[in-house]
C-alpha cells in the first residue's frame, strides 16, 4: 500500500491544474470588477457592464457544473488538461480582441473553468485516495484552493491599477500556459503500470494477492 502521506501522481496533477484555474478565476473576478468601473464601454454603462459580468460568470459557474457532472466520472484526467488548455486558449484570444465582451467571455471561461476543476480533482481524489485519508486530503486541497483564489484575486486588483485588459490578459494566458507546459512535462515516466492494467505510485509496495 501506498504511503497514505504522498499523494498519489494524479491527485497531485488534478490539485496543480485546479490551484492554476483558481488563481485564474480570482484573477478575473476583481481584476474585471474595477476595470469596467475605471473604463467605460459605450453605449454601456459601468453599473450594466459589471450586472453583465457576475451574470457570465453565473452561466460559466452553472455551465460547468453541468458539464463536469456529465464528464467527470468518464473522463476526469482529460478534464485535468483539457479545462486549463481551454482557459488559456480563450485567455489568448480574449487578450488579443480585448474589449466587452471579451472581458465577459473571459469571466465565463474563469467560472467554468473553476467549476470543471473543482469537479474532475473531486472525482480524482475519489478514485486515487482510501477512505481513510479521503475527508482530509479534500479539507487540505479545498484550503489550499481558497487561499490560491485570493492571491489570484490580489494579483487581478494589483494589474487593474497598472495594466490595460490586453496586457493583464495575456500576462494570464502567458501563465496558465507555463502552467499547463509544467503539468505535461510531469506525465511521462511518472507512473508505471501493473500487470493488472492499473497504474502504480512510484516507490510503492506491491499489493499482496
Amino acid at each position: 500500500m501506498a504511503d497514505a502521506a504522498a499523494p498519489a501522481p494524479a491527485v497531485a496533477e488534478a490539485v496543480m491544474a485546479n490551484a492554476a484555474l483558481r488563481a485564474f478565476s480570482g484573477f478575473l473576478i476583481l481584476y474585471l470588477a474595477f476595470l469596467l468601473r475605471q473604463e467605460r464601454f459605450a453605449p454601456v454603462s459601468g453599473d450594466i457592464a459589471l450586472g453583465m459580468l457576475a451574470a457570465c460568470a453565473g452561466a460559466g459557474g452553472l455551465a460547468g457544473t453541468a458539464l463536469g457532472a456529465w464528464a467527470k466520472a468518464r473522463a476526469p484526467r482529460l478534464l485535468v488538461l483539457g479545462t486549463p488548455a481551454f482557459a488559456t486558449a480563450v485567455a489568448a484570444v480574449c487578450a488579443a480582441l480585448f474589449g466587452l465582451w471579451a472581458a465577459l467571455a473571459a469571466a465565463f471561461a474563469g467560472a467554468l473553468g473553476q467549476s470543471l476543476g473543482k469537479l474532475s480533482m473531486d472525482a480524482t481524489v475519489q478514485q486515487e485516495i482510501g477512505e481513510d485519508v479521503r475527508s482530509s486530503t479534500f479539507a487540505v486541497t479545498e484550503t489550499l484552493h481558497q487561499l490560491v483564489w485570493v492571491l489570484g484575486g490580489l494579483l487581478g486588483l494589483g494589474m487593474s491599477i497598472v495594466a490595460d485588459g490586453r496586457v493583464a490578459l495575456a500576462a494570464v494566458a502567458g501563465a496558465l500556459a507555463a502552467a499547463l507546459a509544467a503539468l505535461l512535462l510531469r506525465r511521462p515516466g511518472r507512473r508505471r503500470t501493473r500487470s493488472d492494467g492499473r497504474a502504480r505510485v512510484p516507490g510503492a509496495r506491491p499489493e499482496a494477492t
